[in-house]
């Protein structure tokens, strides 16, 4: 927020620039939060012994934390650390957000409002399995998915680790590779998978045979995690990821920032696929918000 007057001085949802102006009165910022221009400066304030110019700085956020390249803002400067916040749900969050070196990268995002109280959407996604079977029945009888019936998803399991949880998808038998085959990872992916995630990690998916699914972390940051089937005429599915923030508005509205996330390493034709299947399910247009708005 400016100095001046706290107008927002970003106001791009992604992106970098190497200076920031504020819209307001033109004051202008590097960014590092240095202050660099101020209009008027001798006019206005007599100069730097109306106004002190140097030195000047935006103001840090009270409390910052970084995990896997998502920034963690809290307004509480005596916040606990986000590692110790997110505790163990840190553990499932990695196979979102990490599965390679590189980390991932996002498209969007795409704003909506709905007529509902933030928690509902955050709840439903933290661990619902319940709804499903019918909700969702239409997506599944329509063969979106490999599954024939939406009732498959009582063979998952839901989990509460730190301050988030979320639900698992049951998987056919077979080895680790296999399985991460069946949702519709390439080998090279696989590989980086293999490289990354820890063996307790792995033997979830490879020995257990769960998979993450959707997933909240307190209090309004929720994950999802499908693989639909993209191309017509074919059996084969596509996983994608999507990341996204429950704003409050008021007490019976919600404004939803919904981003589409990627491992960066990942071919070029899966990021376009992915990117497809992610609006096909979720984000304004998908089937599945659909259906869970009406019910919201």
């Amino acid at each position: 927020m400016c100095l001046h007057r706290g107008m927002q001085v970003c106001r791009a949802e992604m992106g970098n620039a190497s200076h920031f102006r504020c819209p307001y009165h033109g004051w202008s910022y590097r960014n590092d939060g240095r202050i660099v221009g101020l209009p008027f400066h001798k006019e206005a304030y007599g100069g730097e012994e109306g106004f002190k110019k140097k030195g000047q700085t935006l103001l840090p956020a009270p409390s910052l934390g970084v995990y896997n390249g998502l920034i963690f803002i809290s307004l509480d400067p005596d916040a606990e650390p986000l590692e110790d916040f997110l505790g163990d749900f840190k553990f499932y969050m990695d196979y979102y957000t990490k599965q390679s070196a590189d980390g991932i990268e996002l498209r969007g995002p795409q704003r909506w409002r709905v007529k509902a109280n933030w928690k509902i959407g955050a709840e439903n996604f933290a661990g619902d399995m319940y709804h499903t079977p019918q909700t969702h029945t239409s997506v599944a009888e329509i063969g979106l998915f490999r599954e024939p019936k939406a009732e498959k998803r009582k063979d998952g399991t839901t989990y509460w680790a730190g301050n988030g949880g979320g639900t698992t998808y049951k998987l056919p038998e077979g080895t680790l590779e296999e399985r991460l085959r069946y949702v519709g990872y390439p080998d090279d992916m696989i590989a980086r998978m293999k490289e990354q995630w820890s063996q307790e990690q792995l033997d979830v998916v490879g020995k257990d045979g769960f998979m993450v699914s959707a997933a909240s972390v307190f209090p309004n940051m929720s994950f999802v995690h499908n693989w639909p089937r993209v191309e017509e005429g074919s059996d084969e599915v596509l996983p994608f990821i999507s990341i996204r923030v429950w704003q409050p508005i008021s007490e019976n509205e919600t404004e939803v920032l919904s981003w589409f996330a990627v491992d960066k390493n990942a071919p070029e034709e899966y990021k376009a696929l992915s990117y497809k299947a992610y609006l096909m399910c979720f984000g304004s247009g998908g089937m599945f918000e659909q259906d869970d708005v009406e019910n919201w």
